[in-house]
C-alpha cells in the first residue's frame, strides 16, 4: 500500500515538475525564434554573414527539440500515473466502432414513437 502511494506521489511530482520546464523551455524557445527573426533580417540587409544565421537557427532547433522532448517526458509521466492510480489500457476494453457510431437505445425509442 505505501508503495503505492509512493508511486503516485512520485508521478505527481514529475508530471508537475516536466510543466514547469515545459513552460521554461517555450520561454526559451521564443527567445530564440526572436533571435532568429532579428538574424535573419540582418543576414538579408548583408550586415551578418550566413554563419550567424546557421548558428541562430541551430539553437532554435536545439531549443524546439528540447521542448518536444519534454513533451514526451510529461506524456509519458502522466501514463505513469494513470497506471499508478490503478488504470490502464486493456484493447479488449475499449469500444468497437460500431459501438461508436450506435445511438443509446433510449434515444432510438424516442425516434420509433
Amino acid at each position: 500500500m505505501l508503495t503505492a502511494f509512493q508511486q503516485v506521489e512520485d508521478d505527481l511530482a514529475a508530471t508537475r515538475l516536466l510543466w514547469q520546464e515545459i513552460e521554461q523551455q517555450g520561454a526559451a524557445v521564443d527567445a530564440a525564434q526572436k533571435a532568429f527573426d532579428l538574424e535573419k533580417g540582418r543576414y538579408e540587409t548583408g550586415i551578418d554573414p550566413y554563419l550567424n544565421l546557421l548558428t541562430t537557427q541551430t539553437t532554435l532547433l536545439a531549443s524546439q527539440q528540447t521542448l518536444l522532448n519534454l513533451h514526451v517526458q510529461q506524456m509519458t509521466s502522466a501514463v505513469l500515473l494513470v497506471e499508478a492510480l490503478g488504470g490502464g489500457w486493456d484493447v479488449s476494453q475499449l469500444p468497437t466502432a460500431q459501438q461508436v457510431t450506435q445511438k443509446p437505445a433510449q434515444d432510438q425509442r424516442t425516434i420509433q414513437q
